[in-house]
């Protein structure tokens, strides 16, 4: 049997583009990497870039397809896609935009799964059409054949091609398969180009910078930079990226996490405006991970403290800061005693004051004397505190007996009554018994 070699790739460059780096994309404090919610107990898979910024995907044989939401990341309103779904489509589709076509596998028999294009006229796809692919052909009956440049050469009748994806605005589709001759071993990473309208030139392998003796599967080709590739070389399913220098790929690095795991499968990237998402069962099924953009922080609310007015003190002064059979104090005391204290310094040295305590009209002389007294020590203690020589404060207890309110009718005149005034001691007559 004829072998068909491969024409090398050119010579690389000596420099390489700038790339888009999604694995510094996404800040962490920011965002999360975990399943999106469009996911099911049933296994998402074969995601693809489709028409209108959307991504489909495939539960069992069922096109489904969401709005990419590239600020919070994840898939929106997700629909059901009759229309792909009746086509056939198996694994992953290459969108052409320009073309407005899509290629996409069909299983033809247990032997073959081919490549299929569909053209969009504006209201529904067209009836799948089977790829020419030069050098590669089936016909039907006892014989299967290769044709290339019009020799036909036996071949083994089995022949899979999935997973397309399209690169260079459509010229180019990646592809796998294990049943075209000068693979590396096992499933490897193709691509086609056109030859004319009607035909494909035979396929080229992407490279031993791609392929290996294990499986290669799931290309994804981003702005014909950085191609992504899942492979099992590894164990299980790992996902590597090689990046573009001239017309060859560079040798691929697996990358880090989140988009690997240990001891899971993690694979079939795709990227869009940097936006990566991942088929993994890391959850425990198959389903699709992206960054998910977290909540805002609400932010707090402003504290505005307001503006408290000047105590301005002039004797005689009152402290209404009492609650009912209460001796305790409030904020606002303590603001009145700093003024206090500054405005008996303006005074004359030796200057005297009395502190009179009072209380309203319920309960016994006894009881009010003795707590009106306490309230009048309790300012006093509160002067001394704060530097006021003790030997001019004198306090004196009144109970009930001065009320400004001779006969209170509610709780707000019971309140006036009960106070503390601050007065300068004029001489001891002015303190009655």
């Amino acid at each position: 049997m004829m072998k068909h070699f491969l024409l090398p790739l050119a010579l690389l460059i000596a420099s390489a583009p700038a790339f888009s780096a999604i694995d510094k994309k996404f800040n962490e404090e920011t965002y999360e990497f975990k399943s999106l919610k469009v996911n099911t107990s049933k296994k998402e898979h074969s995601m693809s870039l489709y028409k209108d910024n959307m991504i489909i995907y495939l539960q069992d044989n069922t096109v489904y397809a969401g709005i990419v939401d590239t600020s919070a990341t994840g898939l929106n309103k997700v629909k059901k896609q009759k229309d792909l779904t009746e086509l056939g489509v198996r694994g992953t589709v290459a969108y052409d935009k320009a073309k407005k076509k899509i290629y996409f596998t069909i299983k033809e028999d247990d032997n073959c799964e081919w490549l299929y294009e569909s053209t969009f006229d504006g209201k529904e796809w067209s009836k799948p059409k089977r790829l020419v692919i030069e050098g590669l052909g089936k016909e039907r009956g006892r014989s299967y054949f290769l044709a290339n440049a019009g020799w036909n050469y036996a071949k083994e009748p089995k022949i899979i091609m999935t997973n397309p994806t399209i690169a260079k605005k459509g010229n180019r589709i990646y592809f796998t398969s294990a049943d075209i001759e000068n693979g590396k071993g096992g499933k490897d990473i193709w691509w086609i180009e056109p030859k004319d309208d009607k035909v494909w030139k035979y396929p080229v392998n992407a490279g031993e910078a791609v392929n290996t003796d294990a499986d290669e599967d799931f290309a994804f080709v981003e702005n014909d930079e950085i191609l992504y590739v899942t492979s099992t070389k590894d164990g299980g399913n790992n996902v590597y990226k090689s990046e573009v220098i001239g017309t060859a790929w560079t040798q691929r690095e697996k990358m880090d996490t989140p988009y690997n795991t240990d001891s899971n499968n993690d694979y079939n990237i795709v990227v869009k405006d940097g936006t990566p998402f991942i088929i993994s069962n890391r959850g425990g099924n198959d389903d699709i991970w992206a960054w998910v953009q977290l909540p805002k922080p609400k932010p707090e609310p402003e504290i505005i403290i307001p503006e408290l007015e000047p105590i301005v003190i002039t004797f005689p002064w009152a402290f209404y800061l009492f609650d009912f059979d209460k001796a305790d104090l409030t904020e606002r005391f303590l603001r009145e005693i700093d003024a206090m204290v500054g405005a008996m310094n303006q005074l004359p040295a030796g200057t005297k004051f009395v502190i009179e305590g009072h209380t309203d009209q319920r309960g016994t002389d006894a009881y009010n004397d003795k707590l009106s007294l306490e309230r009048a020590n309790t300012v006093r203690d509160k002067l001394i505190e704060k530097g006021v020589n003790p030997d001019i404060l004198v306090a004196k207890g009144y109970g009930k007996r001065r009320p400004v309110i001779a006969n209170p009718q509610n709780e707000e005149e019971f309140y006036q009554n009960r106070r503390v005034v601050v007065d300068i001691l004029k001489d001891d007559a002015q303190i009655e018994k």
